[in-house]
């Protein structure tokens, strides 16, 4: 268990900004950051980040709360885990209390794996640095294809020897357990004991997480494949580390290139990726020539919403890119084509040409892909009547899958200038597929409802709300004596005292919410609304307690991201005016806004009581009840004149 003074130098020292830039692009918004919510399928950016407060929330699918929280929801950790994945990135040594021998030595698998890839890599990178055989076929192979030693130590390539399992012998005299060297798919086994390593006689390529923890390996072989039938390239198994369809090569190097140019170049192969890095566009990354899947989009889309496929001059290139970009369409993403000369791929072209030659063909050739096919597909097709409708029909299709309206219809308009085909045919054709893709598109649709389950009440929820707000924001403060900076205003503000030294007796806003429930046998419906006020008086005490640190470090992720939802300047502090004409916000006003909430809620309770009644006498008069009817209007009555006393609470607390 980490020790509360490491846990608090954790919280204390890791940014907001810092942690969440790791992972997304943020662009700057008044005094906070906004960028493209990585916990819910964003079209637009809805996750805020405000530095001050140090806190993260979206206000679309309700993830929130501090450095931690984003690190293991993002990442999915434990609270433990993440707290170290923070210490390790600020460099702050981690104590621990009372360490268990036996847990020290246990890791969870996919603890272990993460360490056994580690260990793979510092393996295989000294079998090329450091062996004959790894010097003779693993380095020369790559510095055939050009790579520079930097180059090559970057991404940390490596070889594994070509002995049946000498990896995997390596490391179980390690102390790595074979069970894990083969769920993780480095060793493979068999009938009668066979053991061996999956990627023996290979040259390795460690695929990285955007965060940078080595999770794969791909595999190049070095023999002649085509006379032992073995694949030239193969990759890891999928395990709990290792999904394919949710990793990208060369993310974890190319993030940050990416975010600040706000384009990723999207390539098919590991050494394309390598050699574009080499030559100074650092913002490509590689699906490894699989399609693009639902989680790869999504992991470019954190960091930009422009992508550029950059394919080989011949038709096979180019075709490709073409299975990728329905998807990337369909998420809202810009989507643009380079076409290389002929007898090019990215990684020759990308060794043929400095940065500067590169970067200045990408721009020249570089066009967008809606203007590229329209084009393509008319060049082949403008002789040919029927040829030329099925092309105008499959541009328009294409077209429809672009979610913008604006943008569609930019593209239209392009597509009638070259093809020749009026806008309103297009229009309805598109009009047609979009329906096809999405009958609920005429819906409006604000918010996706947050998936927290709780037991609430939703009449009372917003109430009890109102409640929690203060709560979170100001469960220590004393509401009875006003903040410092306001002891000497004028004789027209209410927290004017007549001696300074005199203060009246202290009242946390957490004591007098818990009286006020207590006294009226209230309690909230939402559990996690209860937790909170518990929590609240329960430490209310602690030496240097402050509920608004308490919650947004919070090891339960709701209770966090409920906490950073109140927190953030969504909900703007009130601003109450005074005839001496200053403003106070809503700390100076504590004494008069607390207990309005409080009898708010009470107030609803009361009225949803009456409703109760009222229902029950609606039905009683049908029956031949003269003895209940006349309980239950005795009892209206009387919650009628509660409500009214209250109204009369309400009203006094609105005139202060």
């Amino acid at each position: 268990m980490i020790d509360k003074e490491t846990v608090d130098k954790i919280q204390q020292t890791a940014l907001i900004t810092e942690v969440v830039a790791d992972f997304i692009t943020l662009r700057k918004t008044g005094s906070g950051f906004k960028g493209i919510c990585p916990f819910h399928d964003d079209k637009n950016p809805s996750l805020s980040v405000s530095p001050a407060k140090n806190i993260f929330k979206c206000f679309v699918c309700g993830e929130g709360g501090a450095p931690v929280h984003f690190v293991m929801k993002h990442e999915k950790l434990s609270y433990p885990d993440a707290l170290k994945y923070l210490a390790h990135k600020y460099n702050i040594e981690v104590k621990e209390t009372a360490p268990n021998p036996e847990n020290l030595q246990t890791k969870t698998d996919r603890e272990s794996m993460i360490a056994i890839n580690q260990f793979a890599v510092q393996t295989f990178e000294k079998n090329l640095n450091h062996t004959p055989e790894g010097q003779a076929i693993g380095m020369a192979y790559f510095h055939e294809r050009g790579f520079r030693e930097d180059t090559i130590k970057k991404f940390q390539l490596g070889y594994c020897l070509n002995e049946r399992d000498s990896f995997t012998q390596t490391a179980l005299n390690a102390g790595y357990k074979q069970e894990l060297l083969v769920k993780i798919g480095l060793t493979v086994t068999g009938e009668n004991d066979y053991r061996a390593d999956r990627f023996r006689g290979r040259v390795i390529f460690p695929i990285h997480s955007i965060a940078g923890k080595t999770v794969g390996f791909g595999g190049r072989i070095m023999s002649d494949n085509k006379a032992n039938k073995t694949a030239k390239y193969i990759n890891s198994i999928d395990s709990d580390v290792y999904h394919k369809n949710s990793e990208l090569y060369g993310i974890h190097h190319a993030r940050q290139a990416i975010a600040k140019h706000d384009k990723c170049f999207l390539v098919e192969g590991y050494t394309d990726v390598i050699s574009m890095h080499q030559s100074g566009i650092e913002n490509t990354v590689a699906s490894c020539g699989t399609a693009l899947s639902d989680n790869q989009i999504k992991l470019i889309k954190r960091l930009t919403q422009n992508i550029t496929l950059i394919n080989d001059a011949d038709q096979a290139g180019t075709n490709a890119s073409l299975k990728d970009i329905p998807i990337l369409l369909k998420a809202g993403f810009n989507v643009r084509i380079v076409v290389l000369p002929e007898g090019h791929d990215p990684d020759s072209f990308a060794r043929k040409n400095n940065a500067s030659s590169l970067e200045k063909y990408i721009r020249k050739n570089e066009i967008n892909f809606i203007v590229f096919k329209t084009k393509d597909l008319f060049d082949k097709t403008k002789d040919d009547p029927e040829m030329l409708a099925k092309s105008v029909t499959d541009i328009a299709d294409t077209i429809a899958l672009i979610p913008n309206e604006i943008t569609r219809l930019a593209y239209v308009r392009e597509c009638s200038k070259v093809t020749g085909y009026k806008e309103d045919t297009l229009i309805k054709r598109i009009t047609n597929k979009r329906h096809e893709i999405n009958p609920e598109e005429t819906k409006i649709i604000t918010t996706q409802p947050d998936t927290r389950t709780t037991e609430t009440d939703p009449v009372l929820e917003p109430f009890e709300r109102s409640i929690i707000h203060y709560i979170v924001r100001y469960g220590e403060t004393d509401m009875a004596n006003p903040p410092e900076e306001t002891q000497n205003q004028t004789e027209n503000t209410p927290f004017k005292q007549t001696k300074k030294h005199d203060p009246e007796p202290k009242v946390l806003t957490v004591d007098f919410v818990m009286n006020e429930l207590s006294n009226d046998g209230l309690t909230f419906t939402n559990p996690l609304y209860r937790r909170i006020l518990e929590e609240t008086f329960e430490h209310r005490n602690d030496p240097g307690f402050v509920s608004e640190d308490y919650f947004k470090y919070h090891q339960d992720p709701d209770i966090s991201s409920l906490a950073a939802e109140i927190i953030i300047d969504k909900y703007k502090e009130s601003k109450i005016h005074y005839r001496s004409g200053r403003i106070l916000n809503e700390k100076e006003k504590l004494r008069e806004l607390v207990p309005y909430v409080v009898i708010n809620f009470k107030k609803a309770i009361l009225d949803e009581q009456i409703r109760a009644i009222n229902d029950e006498i609606l039905k009683v008069q049908t029956e031949d009840d003269p003895q209940l009817l006349n309980d239950l209007f005795r009892t209206l009555k009387r919650k009628n004149e509660l409500k009214g006393r209250i109204a009369v609470s309400l009203q006094r607390v609105i005139n202060l």
